[in-house]
């Protein structure tokens, strides 16, 4: 039986993701004069960047970007009798992309909670440039690993669990037809609106072409041909911070549409996929409990940079730094004051004895007064860069030289 376990483990993955240090990404309209950059696009379901099911020929300018998004799509695999909590409804999938370069990405997902995993990449060969006809190319992969029957649903291999409680991974029964790993795909993504607007057409095997020898039963309707998947998106800057993502795409088999929200690299997703089948229906074949009916899907994700990442570990080293000089800058000018205080009181005495010298003595202990004054308004002014997260270009000397007795 399908066993959808808790998805517990991977939403306290995706929370560790999102507690990591670092700026987050922020998503402000680009300036006039660099109008060709491209917004980021948000995670897929399933994989890396792109619309809701399928890639795009992008991959962002900042080397080390990095997205984790974890999905959830609502299959009402258990219907009466059957008893399932609604939490094992929902069949979710965890995905972790970087992107190199300006021209390559890398990325894993974990499957349907037993789990079952998978590779995914993909490298620009045409990269558009503003003004040009032409648009970004690139070829990619899914599902590179251990499970080539797994279905668009990413559920065709299972955990099976015996009387006595032992559990061994299986195939599912109507799975064995698929060949999905790897599937290979090409697709074409034009940019229009100021780059805010974009349409992608693309070509793929396995997991855009496959249906597993089920025909119907696995797809009713949606495919417009065989392997053949296609998307537009349009973005709208809402604000400095948040960036709005309304997408429609075909897979291959469905129809999907959704609106995805981002505010400083944090996204929520909400999103209708197989919009052309309707509700659920027996008519439509022996597994209508899972294919062939509207559903529901969720997504939220996490886009930050692993050199902005590092780099926050750094500045927290520089931020103990500065406090420890803070606190020695302090001391200094407590030590400082007790001195003048001292050389003070030695002045005082000086005047008012009968020493042959009284001026020559009084000439010296007024310089080094006015030395330890000095200092101490150095060590202040550092003190106020420090408090005031500046940084002058020298620092302040550790310390003068020892007043002459």
């Amino acid at each position: 039986m399908r066993r959808l376990r808790s998805s517990a483990l991977l939403l306290s993955a995706l929370g560790a993701a999102l507690a990591a240090p670092g700026s987050l990404s922020s998503q402000a309209p680009p300036p006039a004069d660099s109008v060709h950059v491209t917004p980021r696009y948000p995670a897929t379901l399933n994989f890396g960047t792109g619309l809701i099911n399928i890639p795009t020929a992008w991959v962002s300018q900042e080397s080390g970007d990095i997205w984790v998004n974890l999905g959830a799509r609502n299959i009402r695999y258990c219907q009466p009798p059957c008893i399932a909590s609604t939490a094992d409804n929902w069949n979710t999938n965890l995905a972790i992309e970087t992107h190199w370069k300006d021209r390559f990405t890398v990325g894993i997902s974990i499957y349907s909670q037993n789990p079952e995993w998978g590779f995914f990449g993909q490298g620009l060969v045409l990269k558009e440039k503003q003004g040009e006809w032409y648009p970004s190319v690139a070829i990619g992969l899914r599902n590179l690993g251990p499970y080539p029957h797994e279905d668009r649903y990413l559920v065709g291999h299972d955990i099976d669990i015996d009387s006595t409680g032992f559990t061994k991974e299986v195939t599912s029964g109507y799975s064995h037809g698929f060949s999905t790993a790897p599937t290979v795909y090409a697709v074409a993504t034009k940019n229009f609106a100021n780059n805010m607007g974009s349409v992608s057409l693309g070509y793929g095997s396995g997991l855009f072409y496959s249906d597993g020898g089920l025909g119907k039963t696995y797809n009713d309707k949606g495919t417009i041909v065989r392997g053949l998947f296609l998307g537009a998106r349009y973005a709208i800057q809402a604000s400095d911070s948040w960036l709005v993502n309304f997408m429609v795409d075909n897979d291959g088999f469905d129809w999907n549409a959704g609106v995805v929200g981002d505010w400083r690299g944090i996204s929520i997703g909400l999103y209708g996929t197989e919009l052309e089948e309707g509700n659920m229906n027996p008519d439509k074949g022996s597994l209508y409990k899972v294919y062939n009916y509207a559903k529901l899907a969720l997504a939220i994700g996490f886009n930050g940079n692993v050199h902005e990442i590092a780099h926050g570990s750094v500045l927290r080293s520089q931020v103990n730094e500065l406090q420890q000089e803070q606190s020695q800058l302090r001391a200094e000018i407590q030590r400082r004051n007790e001195h003048i205080a001292d050389l003070e009181s030695q002045l005082s005495k000086a005047q008012a004895g009968e020493l042959g010298e009284v001026a020559k003595r009084k000439e010296q202990l007024d310089s080094q007064i006015q030395e330890e004054r000095e200092a101490i308004k150095r060590a202040e002014e550092r003190l106020e860069q420090l408090q005031g997260g500046q940084k002058p270009p020298t620092p302040p000397a550790s310390g003068t030289t020892p007043p002459k007795r």
